[in-house]
């Protein structure tokens, strides 16, 4: 039964997975075309680095969420590792999720304020909203929260 539900979210998040892959190669063949167009044709791509810039912190926020699910985040057990009751180690993993749902809730809050400040801003090459850009925060923090929440579900249901 654990499993199933982990591998749900894992499969609900897969989409994410093959945007990101997608991204990367997007990236890739934009800054090998910039490259060959500037130092073979002398001609630079004016939308070359915007479209980057725009598709790197996309990329950030959406992959932040999919290294979260697949629980691949950076953790420094020392303590927790010396914790002996279940108890007393699930109270300081639900403090811990806790801590971070707060984090993205107020991390969404100001995401939301600030895309609304800028959506009405275009952007310089490719003449987008600026919102697009800053959309990125608030998607990649409720994707995460999501996660947070099954996390905290499963300190109480079976597997915890």
């Amino acid at each position: 039964m654990p499993q199933k539900n982990n591998d749900l979210l894992k499969r609900a998040y897969r989409p994410l997975e093959l945007l990101l892959i997608s991204g990367v190669i997007v990236v890739f063949a934009v800054v090998l075309v910039e490259v060959v167009s500037r130092y073979i044709f002398h001609r630079s791509i004016a939308w070359g680095s915007e479209v980057c810039q725009t598709l790197l912190v996309w990329m950030t926020f959406l992959g932040a969420a999919v290294a979260l699910v697949g629980g691949e985040h950076m953790e420094i057990n020392i303590m927790m590792d010396r914790i002996k009751s279940r108890t007393l180690k699930k109270f300081f993993l639900l403090i811990g999720d806790l801590a971070t749902l707060l984090f993205l809730v107020c991390g969404a809050a100001g995401g939301v304020r600030l895309v609304q400040r800028t959506w009405g801003m275009t952007t310089t090459t490719l003449q987008i909203p600026a919102g697009i850009l800053y959309l990125a925060f608030p998607i990649g923090c409720a994707l995460m929260m999501i996660v947070i929440l099954r996390n905290i579900t499963r300190l109480f249901g079976r597997e915890g």
